[in-house]
C-alpha cells in the first residue's frame, strides 16, 4: 500500500512541474510565467519528496528530502518576488486598480 500511495505521489509531483513547464512556455505575461513558475513547482517537488521518503523508507532519504522541501520553500518565493520587483522596475504598466507599489514608494522617499 505505501508503494502505491509514494507512486501516485511521485506521478502527481512530476505532472505538476510539467505543468508549471508548460506554463511557462505557453502564457503571454510575465506576471502568468513568474505564477507558474513559483507555485506548481513547489507543490510538485513537496509531493516528490513525500513519495521518495515514503518508497526509499530510510532516514536519510527523509532527511535529504526535507531538506530540498525547506529549501525550496524559501529560495523559491524570494526569487520570485525579485523577480517580480524587477520586472515592475523596467516595464511600463497599465494596472486598472492603481499601483499601490508606486504609491508606497513614493511615501518612502519623502520621509
Amino acid at each position: 500500500m505505501t508503494d502505491t500511495i509514494a507512486g501516485v505521489l511521485l506521478v502527481f509531483g512530476s505532472a505538476l512541474i510539467l505543468l508549471a513547464g508548460i506554463g511557462v512556455v505557453r502564457f503571454r505575461s510575465i506576471y502568468a510565467r513568474m505564477h507558474s513558475a513559483a507555485k506548481a513547482p513547489t507543490l510538485g517537488i513537496l509531493a516528490i519528496a513525500i513519495g521518495v521518503s515514503l518508497s526509499v523508507r530510510s532516514v536519510e532519504a527523509l532527511v535529504t528530502a526535507l531538506l530540498v522541501v525547506v529549501l525550496q520553500l524559501v529560495t523559491g518565493p524570494v526569487g520570485t518576488h525579485l523577480l517580480g520587483r524587477s520586472v515592475y522596475r523596467q516595464l511600463e504598466h497599465d494596472f486598472d486598480a492603481g499601483d499601490e507599489l508606486a504609491a508606497d514608494e513614493a511615501r518612502d522617499v519623502d520621509h
